[in-house]
């Protein structure tokens, strides 16, 4: 077993490495392939799952199978895999993840974003809590439709006089790291979070860029009337969750 996920974790480093000398290629030169990054995120996808399996022997392990729902979600492509496995990461930063560069008025900035940030960052943001709702059914629980195997969106506010539409910053908690916070006596259920608005806090997790709301973000696609957030770059999952007053 030890030499399997040895294996597998230098598998994974190439991968990542392959992937980012690819990302570099693409952003010099107008002649990189789209379907070479296709490939290699369908590869990641299916080594990371492998090593989640052998590292946590089997779905007996809660931060793998999460009532029945996998680390990728619903099948799907690979880039939404890949996208599902982001979101449901469970485990809390280390101090050297964090990047003190990235503030909540970083991350409010106009201007297109999409790059600006790293899904390898961790963060500790602070702001306002503006609003609380139950996310919606998507693929990364599965289509769960219970509010307990929902994410929980809260949005994030530099003040409540700075806090339109395109001025909030969305973090999500997620089933996984919800079921987390229950075992270490903490209630982040939706109903629960929602004593948070109003109130400055502070929320440590991991960035990701969620590309399924480019067309919906400020940031992205300036100036769209529908447009009801700053920018596609959230904290998901949050990790934890300090109130500050």
């Amino acid at each position: 077993m030890r030499q399997s996920v040895d294996f597998l974790r230098r598998v994974i480093a190439a991968l990542r490495l392959l992937t980012d000398d690819l990302n570099r290629n693409k952003a010099t030169s107008s002649c990189s392939s789209g379907d070479e990054l296709k490939h290699v995120s369908q590869i990641n996808v299916f080594a990371i799952v492998l090593l989640a399996v052998a590292v946590g022997g089997g779905p007996a392990n809660a931060q793998i199978m999460y009532h029945r729902c996998g680390l990728t979600g619903s099948p799907g492509s690979p880039i939404a895999q890949q996208l599902n496995y982001l979101k449901n990461r469970s485990n809390s930063p280390k101090a050297k993840n964090i990047n003190p560069a990235i503030t909540l008025d970083a991350v409010l900035a106009t201007g297109k974003d999409t790059r600006r940030w790293s899904d390898n960052s961790a963060v500790e943001i602070e702001g306002i809590v503006f609003d609380v709702e139950p996310g919606g059914i998507e693929s990364a629980n599965c289509s769960a439709q219970d509010l307990a195997d929902r994410d929980t969106h809260i949005e994030i506010v530099r003040s409540m006089d700075d806090s339109g539409p395109t001025r909030r910053m969305i973090v999500e908690v997620t089933p996984r790291l919800r079921a987390m916070a229950l075992a270490r006596g903490l209630d982040w259920s939706t109903q629960a979070l929602e004593a948070l608005k109003g109130h400055r806090v502070r929320i440590k997790g991991w960035m990701l860029f969620d590309f399924e709301h480019i067309d919906e973000s400020e940031n992205t696609a300036p100036r769209k009337r529908d447009n009801w957030r700053a920018t596609a770059w959230e904290v998901h999952p949050v990790t934890d969750i300090t109130v500050l007053n």
